[in-house]
Protein backbone atom coordinates (compact mmCIF):
# COMPACT_ATOMS: atom_id res chain seq x y z
CA UNK A 1 0.00 0.00 0.00
CA UNK A 2 1.77 3.06 -1.23
CA UNK A 3 1.14 6.29 0.66
CA UNK A 4 -0.43 9.14 -1.27
CA UNK A 5 1.38 12.45 -1.41
CA UNK A 6 0.06 15.33 0.63
CA UNK A 7 0.08 18.92 -0.55
CA UNK A 8 3.60 20.26 -0.62
CA UNK A 9 4.97 16.83 -1.56
CA UNK A 10 8.61 16.73 -2.58
CA UNK A 11 10.66 13.76 -3.63
CA UNK A 12 13.47 13.57 -1.12
CA UNK A 13 13.36 9.79 -0.95
CA UNK A 14 12.00 8.52 -4.28
CA UNK A 15 11.22 5.07 -5.62
CA UNK A 16 14.82 4.33 -6.60
CA UNK A 17 16.15 5.15 -3.12
CA UNK A 18 14.48 2.28 -1.23
CA UNK A 19 16.64 -0.63 -0.16
CA UNK A 20 15.78 -4.21 -1.02
CA UNK A 21 14.82 -4.77 2.63
CA UNK A 22 12.44 -1.78 2.53
CA UNK A 23 10.93 -3.00 -0.74
CA UNK A 24 10.46 -6.50 0.72
CA UNK A 25 8.64 -5.01 3.69
CA UNK A 26 6.44 -3.00 1.30
CA UNK A 27 5.75 -6.06 -0.87
CA UNK A 28 4.75 -8.10 2.19
CA UNK A 29 2.36 -5.39 3.36
CA UNK A 30 0.90 -5.03 -0.15
CA UNK A 31 0.41 -8.79 -0.53
CA UNK A 32 -1.32 -9.06 2.84
CA UNK A 33 -3.43 -5.99 2.07
CA UNK A 34 -4.55 -7.50 -1.24
CA UNK A 35 -5.59 -10.72 0.49
CA UNK A 36 -7.41 -8.87 3.28
CA UNK A 37 -9.14 -6.48 0.87
CA UNK A 38 -10.34 -9.49 -1.12
CA UNK A 39 -11.71 -11.20 1.99
CA UNK A 40 -13.45 -7.96 3.03
CA UNK A 41 -14.94 -7.57 -0.47
CA UNK A 42 -16.24 -11.15 -0.49
CA UNK A 43 -17.75 -10.81 2.98
CA UNK A 44 -19.43 -7.52 2.07
CA UNK A 45 -21.07 -9.22 -0.91
CA UNK A 46 -22.04 -12.36 0.98
CA UNK A 47 -19.75 -14.60 -1.08
CA UNK A 48 -18.41 -17.51 0.98
CA UNK A 49 -14.73 -16.93 1.63
CA UNK A 50 -14.22 -20.68 2.01
CA UNK A 51 -15.27 -21.12 -1.64
CA UNK A 52 -12.73 -18.47 -2.66
CA UNK A 53 -9.95 -20.15 -0.66
CA UNK A 54 -10.74 -23.57 -2.16
CA UNK A 55 -10.80 -22.08 -5.67
CA UNK A 56 -7.46 -20.31 -5.34
CA UNK A 57 -5.99 -23.42 -3.74
CA UNK A 58 -7.02 -25.42 -6.79
CA UNK A 59 -5.53 -22.78 -9.06
CA UNK A 60 -2.29 -22.57 -7.07
CA UNK A 61 -1.99 -26.37 -7.06
CA UNK A 62 -1.23 -26.28 -10.79
CA UNK A 63 1.94 -24.34 -10.02
CA UNK A 64 3.23 -26.99 -7.63
CA UNK A 65 4.53 -29.21 -10.41
CA UNK A 66 3.85 -32.86 -11.04
CA UNK A 67 1.37 -34.40 -8.64
CA UNK A 68 3.24 -36.94 -6.56
CA UNK A 69 3.17 -38.02 -2.93
CA UNK A 70 4.94 -35.58 -0.64
CA UNK A 71 6.27 -36.03 2.88
CA UNK A 72 4.31 -34.04 5.46
CA UNK A 73 7.38 -32.06 6.50
CA UNK A 74 8.36 -31.32 2.91
CA UNK A 75 4.92 -29.86 2.22
CA UNK A 76 4.72 -27.84 5.44
CA UNK A 77 8.20 -26.44 4.83
CA UNK A 78 7.07 -25.20 1.38
CA UNK A 79 3.94 -23.63 2.88
CA UNK A 80 5.97 -21.96 5.62
CA UNK A 81 8.24 -20.47 2.96
CA UNK A 82 5.18 -18.94 1.28
CA UNK A 83 3.84 -17.64 4.59
CA UNK A 84 7.21 -16.10 5.51
CA UNK A 85 7.11 -14.30 2.16
CA UNK A 86 3.84 -12.71 3.35
CA UNK A 87 5.45 -11.58 6.60
CA UNK A 88 4.67 -14.49 8.91
CA UNK A 89 7.17 -15.48 11.56
CA UNK A 90 7.60 -19.21 12.17
CA UNK A 91 7.59 -19.63 15.95
CA UNK A 92 7.80 -23.44 16.20
CA UNK A 93 8.21 -26.26 13.69
CA UNK A 94 8.54 -30.06 13.60
CA UNK A 95 8.95 -31.48 10.10
CA UNK A 96 8.37 -35.22 10.19
CA UNK A 97 7.81 -37.55 7.25
CA UNK A 98 4.29 -38.65 8.22
CA UNK A 99 3.28 -35.70 10.38
CA UNK A 100 4.47 -32.11 10.57
CA UNK A 101 3.39 -29.24 12.81
CA UNK A 102 4.21 -25.56 13.00
CA UNK A 103 3.01 -22.32 14.50
CA UNK A 104 3.28 -18.85 13.01
CA UNK A 105 2.59 -15.29 14.07
CA UNK A 106 2.24 -12.16 11.95
CA UNK A 107 -0.18 -13.42 9.34
CA UNK A 108 -2.70 -12.05 9.11
CA UNK A 109 -1.31 -8.79 10.43
CA UNK A 110 -3.67 -7.46 13.13
CA UNK A 111 -3.09 -3.80 12.18
CA UNK A 112 -3.96 -4.46 8.53
CA UNK A 113 -7.00 -6.48 9.59
CA UNK A 114 -8.18 -3.51 11.65
CA UNK A 115 -7.63 -1.21 8.67
CA UNK A 116 -9.95 -3.38 6.57
CA UNK A 117 -12.44 -3.97 9.41
CA UNK A 118 -11.72 -7.71 9.54
CA UNK A 119 -11.43 -10.05 12.46
CA UNK A 120 -8.02 -11.76 12.02
CA UNK A 121 -9.64 -15.15 12.62
CA UNK A 122 -11.88 -14.63 9.57
CA UNK A 123 -9.05 -13.17 7.50
CA UNK A 124 -6.99 -16.33 8.07
CA UNK A 125 -9.33 -18.18 5.68
CA UNK A 126 -6.49 -18.05 3.13
CA UNK A 127 -5.03 -21.04 5.00
CA UNK A 128 -7.90 -23.14 3.61
CA UNK A 129 -6.30 -22.89 0.16
CA UNK A 130 -3.50 -25.25 1.19
CA UNK A 131 -5.94 -28.16 1.61
CA UNK A 132 -6.57 -28.20 -2.14
CA UNK A 133 -2.83 -28.32 -2.77
CA UNK A 134 -2.16 -30.97 -0.11
CA UNK A 135 -4.89 -33.49 -0.97
CA UNK A 136 -3.61 -34.57 -4.41
CA UNK A 137 -0.20 -35.02 -2.82
CA UNK A 138 -1.54 -37.57 -0.33
CA UNK A 139 -1.70 -35.18 2.61
CA UNK A 140 -4.29 -33.73 4.94
CA UNK A 141 -3.96 -30.10 6.00
CA UNK A 142 -5.50 -28.45 9.02
CA UNK A 143 -5.00 -25.18 10.80
CA UNK A 144 -6.32 -23.37 13.83
CA UNK A 145 -6.16 -19.65 14.57
CA UNK A 146 -5.85 -18.69 18.23
CA UNK A 147 -7.02 -15.44 19.81
CA UNK A 148 -3.41 -14.48 20.52
CA UNK A 149 -2.78 -14.26 16.75
CA UNK A 150 -0.87 -17.53 16.54
CA UNK A 151 -1.84 -20.03 13.86
CA UNK A 152 -1.10 -23.74 14.26
CA UNK A 153 -0.78 -26.04 11.25
CA UNK A 154 -0.81 -29.83 11.09
CA UNK A 155 0.02 -31.80 7.96
CA UNK A 156 -0.36 -35.56 7.93
CA UNK A 157 -0.02 -38.25 5.34
CA UNK A 158 -3.52 -39.33 4.41
CA UNK A 159 -4.34 -42.76 5.71
CA UNK A 160 -4.54 -45.46 3.05
CA UNK A 161 -7.57 -47.64 3.48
Amino acid sequence: MTPTPSSGFSIEHGHADYTDAELLEQARANAQALILATVAFLEQRGIPTSDWAAAIGGTFAAGWGEVRPWDAGEFLDAMLTNLRALGAEVTAVELGVDRAEATIAGFPDPALCALFGLDPARAAVLHDAAAAIAAPRGLSWSWQFAEDGVTRFVVERASEE
